[in-house]
């Protein structure tokens, strides 16, 4: 089972959390407001839109309820239990499909899509680098992604313990130091290194980043949900910064976009 697909598979009560945001029970993400809106001038009528670790189809709530033209969506996801939930939650939207697949081995032609999007994925994954261009062999216009973007370089591994430590045997960790459950990282990558790794992608008109400074820290945090529905893994906003755990989280949009074809 590739990295990516190790850790989504075995929390499924994430996907529940997705599928009510997908169908309205819950409030829509604030970063997924903030990706629909950053599409302003870029998505236009007719556009064909990929969205790579699309969970439930849950972002694309956001992009309908932002953009009322008719566009196609085609959401991809490593975990099978999401696309089944992304396609109970879209079932009557005839623009919207869904399918399994991995990041590393997108099954699609060469600039198959005029905007793709990849939000709050590639920080949990070991390596960013073919996904990168995984993703820009599929893009005919547009890139935008959503990860942490900082001044400096970090490897961070969320390793998680049992409920209940004992006996004499390690129970977090090999002998080797690797993790014995399946585990994530929150990876950050400097602003230097994302333009240098982008500045290796053939046909590039432009590469932006920008932080995302776009969300109502009070739609954000644990008292925003029911007790009996909340989930356990949640953001929350320290002077101004999002938060997981002990991590500042430095959102930023990456927007890469394709020189125009010389027919056009």
């Amino acid at each position: 089972m590739p990295y990516s697909a190790k850790f989504w598979s075995a929390a499924p009560t994430y996907g529940e959390v997705f599928y009510a945001r997908a169908v309205g029970k819950a409030p829509e993400m604030e970063s997924s407001k903030a990706t629909a809106r950053q599409l302003k001038g870029v998505i236009v009528p007719g556009s064909h839109v990929l969205d790579v670790g699309c969970g439930t189809g849950h972002y694309l709530r956001s992009l309908r309820r932002e953009y009322t033209f008719p566009f196609s969506y085609e959401g991809a996801d490593i975990t099978p239990y999401y696309i089944r939930l992304a396609k109970k939650a879209y079932a009557h939207d005839s623009n919207a499909h869904f399918r399994v697949a991995s990041i590393d081995d997108l099954p699609f032609k060469p600039r198959t899509f005029d905007i793709v999007l990849c939000c709050n994925v590639l920080l949990h994954l070991p390596d960013i680098v073919k996904p990168i261009r995984e993703l820009w062999r599929v893009t005919r216009r547009t890139m935008l992604i959503r990860t942490h973007i900082g001044t400096t370089n970090f490897r961070i591994q969320q390793v998680p313990e049992p409920a209940v430590l004992k006996g004499k045997k390690d129970p977090v960790f090999r002998t080797n130091g690797e993790p014995i459950r399946s585990n994530f990282f929150h990876n950050i990558y400097s602003e230097r290194y994302m333009r240098w790794l982008c500045g290796t992608l053939p046909d590039v008109a432009d590469v932006s980043i920008e932080q995302d400074k776009d969300f109502d820290p009070h739609a954000l945090g644990s008292a925003q949900w029911p007790e009996e529905k909340k989930p356990g893994d949640l953001t929350e906003v320290w002077n101004g910064m999002q938060v997981h755990h002990y991590i500042l989280q430095p959102w930023c949009f990456l927007r890469v976009t394709r020189k125009k074809d010389k027919a056009h």
